[in-house]
C-alpha cells in the first residue's frame, strides 16, 4: 500500500479495499471513503453516502451531509478489474436503510433516504425542485411523507 494511503487510513477503521484512479488513490475503510487526488486528501464518512453507481470504468458516489442542502456527486475512473466498486457498494448499502422516490403534488419529485450510523437513523429529503420544496405546502408534504415512511418501515 502506498505510504500516503497508509497514513490517511489510520483513523478511519479497517481498510477494506483501495485502488488507483486517474488522479490518485481511493480507499474504502470501515468508516469512510478516502480520496487522495492531486496531493489533497478528502475523507468522507459513509453516513453521508446516499447512492453509488458503477458503470465501468466510472465509479460515482453521491454524498449529502446532515446540514448540506444539496447532494454532491464525486466520480473516479478506475481499472475495470478493481474490487473497489464492490466494497463501495457494500458500505453504501450497509448505511442506506431506505431509498424511495415520490412524486408529491406540491413539492415535485423527492428522494427520501434513511441512513444509519452506530447511534441513530437520519432522514434526508432531496427534492428535484428546490423552490417548490421550500414552500409551506411543499415542506408540509415532505414532512408528512417522512412520517409515513418512518411508520411503514418502523424507523
Amino acid at each position: 500500500m502506498p505510504a500516503d494511503l497508509s497514513a490517511a487510513t489510520l483513523r478511519e477503521g479497517r481498510l477494506l479495499a483501495w485502488a488507483y484512479h486517474s488522479k490518485g488513490l481511493i480507499a474504502v475503510t470501515k468508516n469512510s471513503l478516502i480520496d487522495i487526488s492531486d496531493q489533497e486528501t478528502t475523507v468522507t464518512p459513509w453516513k453521508d453516502s446516499v447512492q453509488a453507481k458503477w458503470e465501468p470504468p466510472h465509479l460515482t458516489v453521491i454524498f449529502q451531509g446532515q446540514i448540506e442542502q444539496k447532494p454532491t456527486s464525486r466520480s473516479w475512473i478506475l481499472d475495470e478489474a478493481s474490487q473497489l466498486p464492490r466494497a463501495v457498494r457494500d458500505r453504501v448499502t450497509s448505511t442506506v436503510v431506505v431509498d424511495r422516490v415520490f412524486e408529491l403534488p406540491n413539492a415535485g419529485k423527492v428522494r427520501f433516504v434513511a441512513r444509519k450510523d452506530e447511534k441513530s437513523v437520519y432522514w434526508t429529503a432531496i427534492a428535484d425542485n428546490q423552490e417548490a420544496s421550500k414552500t409551506e405546502i411543499g415542506q408540509s408534504e415532505i414532512a408528512q411523507a417522512v412520517v409515513e415512511l418512518r411508520s411503514s418501515f418502523g424507523i
